[in-house]
């Protein structure tokens, strides 16, 4: 079975209509029914509520679809790892790669686990994937 760590930008893509929602929707699915294993640190949450919040406070969503979506997200039940086993080795890879401690708890995460971390984030795939290939772009993932 596949194992993938899934980050906030994927997420974030299968609750909000956004360009490759649709491969974000696929990833779900094959999650659902049992075809591969997902997990995130625990903050998944909290970015998905700020983004969420983010979205009402521009006007893109009304406060209601806003709570609607993020109970949507809850009922998903994706599995969440501590993060306190994961913040050393974020911030380590943030200042060594110049992204946000934040980012770093996913790819900690992944390279704790041994699993591949799929992200929508094309700055931090960028970033890292010449010297992480099991980092993937949602876009190009099948």
């Amino acid at each position: 079975m596949t194992s993938l760590i899934v980050d906030a930008s994927v997420v974030a893509k299968r609750i909000v209509l956004e360009p490759d929602t649709d491969k974000a929707k696929v990833l779900f699915a094959n999650w659902g029914r049992g075809a591969l294993e997902i997990c995130a640190p625990a903050i998944l949450p909290a970015e998905i509520a700020n983004m969420l919040w983010k979205r009402a406070r521009r006007a893109l969503l009304s406060a209601a679809a806003v709570e609607e979506l993020y109970r949507e997200f809850s009922a998903f039940h994706i599995p969440l790892w501590p993060i306190e086993d994961l913040a050393e080795l974020s911030l380590a890879l943030a200042l060594k790669n110049g992204h946000s401690a934040y980012d770093g708890l996913y790819v900690a995460l992944a390279i704790k686990t041994g699993w591949d971390l799929v992200t929508a984030d094309e700055r931090l795939y960028n970033t890292l994937s010449p010297s992480m290939p099991e980092i993937h772009l949602l876009r190009n993932y099948e």
